[in-house]
C-alpha cells in the first residue's frame, strides 16, 4: 500500500475531481481545520468510516501552539505523531486523543488522576481522624473498632425503666466493660484474665483513669464531652494487647517486669539517699524529690491521668520545701513532671533487640557486691541480663487468638523471637540539639541517623517563630520580652511583695540545628536509665528559658501579690536591626534603655556548644554585672565567671562568706532568672 504524500501548497485543497492525476494512488490531503473551524466539526474517529483524512479533519488536530487562539495551528500528518508528543509530556499541545482507538490514556500520560484522588482523601480522612469524637454509645463503638479491637453490647434484662447497656471489649489479654444508662457512662472495669499478678494488681488504678476520662464531671455538658483523653489512654492499651501473642509474649507482663524492677532500685535509691549525712534533717518530700531527680528516677504505674508505667525524671521546683501535707499535695497536682512512658512497638530496627518477659532486670540486692567495681568510690548497680523471649510455633488447627497469623508459617519457621521492641514516649517531649538526639537514641541501640531534614534550629522550636514571616537558619536572632517580676523585700515584721518590670533579651548568635524527641526504642531499661542526666539537662533548659521569654506566664506570687505576665514584644535578626537602623527608627520604642524607662534591662546571650551556656549582663551596683552559667547533665548550674561578688559583697551580714558556685545554687532553686536576678540586686547589693 503505498504511503500517503502531502501536494504542493499551490493544489492542498483541491478535492479529487479537480486534481489533474485524477487516479492518484492515494487520496489527497485534505487542509487541516482552522481555529475557527475547530469548533463547528461534527466528525469523530470513532465512527466506522473513520480514516486518516477523517482524523485529520477533527478538532484534535486543530490545535494552536501553546494553547495560544493567535498562533498559527499545527498539523500532524498521522495519529502517531500525535500520540508520541502526548507521550513526551507537551502539556501545551493538549491533542484531545483520549477518543482515539486505544490511545485515550496516552493523552493524559504523565498524570495519574486516580493517585491525586486517592492522596486527597487521605488527607482528608487524617484531618477527620484527628478528632476522636464524643462520648456516646456510638462514638465509644467507632473509636473501639477503630483501633482494631473486637467488641459487642449486653442489654439489661432487668426491670422497667431505661436499662442500661455494656459494651464488651475484649482483646488477647484484657477485657473492658464500659456500662452506659442513658448514653452517659456510668462504671468501666478493666482485668487482665490472662496476666500474672504483676498487672493484675494496677488494673483497678487503670479502670479508675479511664472512668475519668468518660463520666461527666461536674458542669460538663453531654453534647461536649470528648473522647481525646479515653483514646490517648485506651490506644495504649490496645497497642500492647494486639502485639502481644498469647501464649508466649504478654506485653502487658513486660512491662509490668520492668516496672518490678525499677520500683526495687528506687526504694534502694530512698535508702541511700537517707543514709547520706547531707541530707539529715530533710523531710521525705524533699528526699524523693532528689531521687527523682538526681539518680534514677522514680517509676509510677497509672498515674497523672496517664495509663501505664512512666519513671518521673524530672519536676519544677524540686528544691523547695513543702510545710505541710496540704501543700505536698498541692505541689504535686498543680507543678509540671517530666517521665517517660514505656510502651512497644513493632520491630523495625533490626539493631535493637527484640522484647523479653521478666522482672529480673536487676538483682534483688540492687547494689553489686564481690566484684571487681568495688574497689571504685561509689556503689555499681547490679544490671542482669533476663533470658530471651521465644515464641513457640502455634498449633494450626487451632484459631489464632491474636490474629497474628502464626499457624502455618510458625510451624515451617519453627521458634521465633517477638517481633516487637521495647519503646519510651517522652511526656512531655524535649528540644534538643540534633548531636544530642542522635546520641541519646544512640544510648538506646538505634544506628545513627541518615535522615536528610529540614534545617530547623533549636530556638525556633523553643520559641516559634510567628506565621507570615521568614526566619534564616543560619542568621542570628533576637527575641524581646517585656516581663513582670515578684520582688520579695525582707523586713523586721514580715516579707513585702512588689512588682519590677525586665525587659529582657535574649540573643543567639550561632543558631544549631534542633530537633524535638519524642520516642527511643530500647531493649534494657539499664538504657533509660543511662539517658535520664541529659534528659534532665535540657528539661531544665527549657524550663527556665520558657519562663523568662514564652509567652505565657503562670502566677508564681503569693496569693497577696500579683501574678506575673510576660509579653513577647519583637523578635528581631540582624537584618532588621540594620534596616530599622537605616531607616532612623528609634529602637527605645521597642527595648528601652534604663534611662528612658523604669524597669531592668536584661541580656542573656545562649549557645549550645559543647554545652547549654548562658550569658547574663545586667546593671548592679551602678555597673555592669555579667554571669556566665553552663546548664549541665542532672540539671546542675556551674557558674563559669562573674563579677557580681567582690570584696565589699563577699560576706553576708550573718559572717557566712558568698562564693561563686551560690549563683548556680540559688537559680537551680527559684528555676527562674527574673527571681535568681531580683534576690542578687535585693539581698547581695
Amino acid at each position: 500500500m503505498a504511503t500517503p504524500m502531502k501536494q504542493a501548497p499551490s493544489q492542498q485543497g483541491k478535492t479529487p475531481s479537480q486534481s489533474q492525476h485524477g487516479a492518484a494512488a492515494t487520496p489527497p490531503v485534505s487542509t487541516p481545520f482552522s481555529t475557527s473551524m475547530a469548533g463547528q466539526t461534527g466528525l469523530t474517529p470513532h465512527g466506522p468510516r473513520s480514516s486518516p483524512q477523517q482524523f485529520k479533519k477533527s478538532p484534535a488536530n486543530s490545535i494552536t501552539v501553546m494553547g495560544h487562539p493567535g498562533s498559527s495551528a499545527v498539523n500532524f500528518d498521522s495519529p502517531s505523531a500525535a500520540a508520541a508528543l502526548g507521550a513526551l509530556g507537551m502539556a501545551g499541545l493538549d491533542m484531545n486523543l483520549d477518543g482515539v482507538g486505544g490511545l485515550g490514556g496516552l493523552g493524559s500520560l504523565g498524570r495519574n488522576d486516580g493517585d491525586d484522588r486517592a492522596r486527597r482523601l487521605q488527607t482528608v480522612i487524617a484531618i477527620l481522624s484527628q478528632s476522636k469524637g464524643l462520648v456516646s454509645e456510638a462514638g465509644l463503638e467507632r473509636l473501639v473498632k477503630r483501633l482494631g479491637m473486637e467488641c459487642m453490647w449486653e442489654d439489661d434484662m432487668g426491670g422497667g425503666g431505661a436499662k442500661p447497656r455494656t459494651l464488651i471489649v475484649a482483646g488477647s489479654a484484657i477485657e473492658l466493660l464500659v456500662a452506659f444508662l442513658n448514653d452517659a457512662v456510668q462504671s468501666v472495669s478493666l482485668a487482665f484474665p490472662e496476666s500474672a499478678d504483676v498487672v493484675a494488681k494496677h488494673a483497678e488504678e487503670a479502670g479508675k483513669i479511664l472512668l475519668d476520662d468518660l463520666k461527666l464531671a461536674p458542669g460538663q455538658n453531654p453534647l461536649t464531652k470528648r473522647l481525646d483523653r479515653f483514646a490517648a489512654n485506651f490506644e495504649m492499651l490496645a497497642t500492647l494487647d494486639k502485639l502481644s501473642v498469647i501464649p508466649g509474649l504478654n506485653l502487658f507482663e513486660a512491662i509490668g517486669g520492668i516496672y518490678e524492677s525499677l520500683e526495687r532500685l528506687y526504694r534502694w535509691d530512698l535508702h541511700k539517699v537517707r543514709e547520706d549525712p547531707t541530707y539529715n534533717g530533710r523531710n521525705d518530700h524533699y528526699i524523693s524529690n532528689t531521687v527523682l531527680c538526681t539518680r534514677n528516677g522514680r517509676p509510677v504505674m497509672h498515674t497523672r491521668g496517664r495509663v501505664g508505667l512512666s519513671l518521673d525524671y524530672w519536676k519544677e521546683k524540686r528544691l523547695l520545701p513543702a510545710g505541710t501535707e496540704a501543700e505536698a499535695a498541692y505541689i504535686q497536682e498543680t507543678e509540671k513532671t517530666w517521665g517517660v512512658l514505656i510502651s512497644c512497638a513493632p520491630l523495625k530496627d533490626l539493631s535493637i533487640p527484640p522484647v523479653r518477659v521478666s522482672d529480673k532486670w536487676v538483682s534483688m540486692e540492687v547494689e553489686k557486691v564481690n566484684g571487681p567495681e568495688d574497689i571504685q568510690p561509689g556503689s555499681v548497680i547490679d544490671w542482669l541480663q533476663p533470658e530471651n523471649t521465644i515464641l513457640q510455633p502455634s498449633d494450626p488447627s487451632k484459631p489464632d487468638p491474636g490474629g497474628h497469623g502464626l499457624g502455618a508459617d510458625a510451624l515451617l519457621l519453627g521458634p521465633k523471637f517477638p517481633e516487637v521492641i521495647f519503646k519510651a514516649i517522652l511526656d512531655p517531649p524535649l528540644h534538643v540539639p540534633v548531636n544530642v538526639w542522635d546520641e541519646i537514641r544512640q544510648r538506646g541501640g538505634a544506628l545513627p541517623s541518615a535522615v536528610f531534614m529540614a534545617p530547623i534550629t533549636l530556638d525556633s522550636l523553643l520559641f516559634p517563630v510567628a506565621p507570615g514571616t521568614q526566619q534564616d537558619p543560619d542568621e542570628p536572632r533576637s527575641i524581646t520580652v517585656s516581663r513582670k517580676v515578684d520582688v520579695c523585700t525582707a523586713s523586721t515584721e514580715a516579707a513585702q511583695w512588689s512588682q519590677t518590670t525586665h525587659r529582657n533579651r535574649l540573643w543567639i548568635y550561632r543558631p544549631v540545628i534542633g530537633k524535638t524527641l519524642t520516642e527511643i526504642p530500647f531493649s534494657h531499661p539499664q538504657q533509660i536509665i543511662g539517658m535520664l542526666p541529659l534528659l534532665r539537662q535540657y528539661a531544665f533548659l527549657s524550663t527556665i528559658l520558657q519562663k523568662e521569654f514564652g509567652p505565657n506566664q503562670a502566677p508564681s506570687a503569693p496569693p497577696a501579690a500579683e501574678g506575673k505576665s510576660a509579653e513577647t514584644t519583637a523578635t528581631t535578626t540582624y537584618e532588621d536591626d540594620y534596616e530599622a537602623f537605616m531607616a532612623g527608627s528609634n529602637e527605645k520604642e521597642t527595648y528601652p534603655s534604663a534611662a528612658s524607662a523604669p524597669g531592668l534591662n536584661v541580656d542573656v546571650n545562649f549557645t549550645t556548644y559543647p554545652v547549654p551556656r548562658l550569658n547574663i549582663t545586667f546593671p548592679f551596683q551602678q555597673r555592669t554585672a555579667s554571669v556566665t552559667l553552663e546548664i549541665q547533665a542532672n540539671g546542675q548550674v556551674h557558674v563559669e565567671s562573674q563579677n557580681v561578688l567582690d570584696e565589699c559583697n563577699s560576706t553576708a551580714p550573718d559572717g557566712r562568706q558568698r562564693r561563686p558556685e551560690d549563683l548556680g545554687k540559688m537559680l537551680e532553686v527559684t528555676e527562674d532568672i527574673g527571681e535568681w536576678l531580683e534576690f542578687i540586686r535585693t539581698r547581695w547589693a
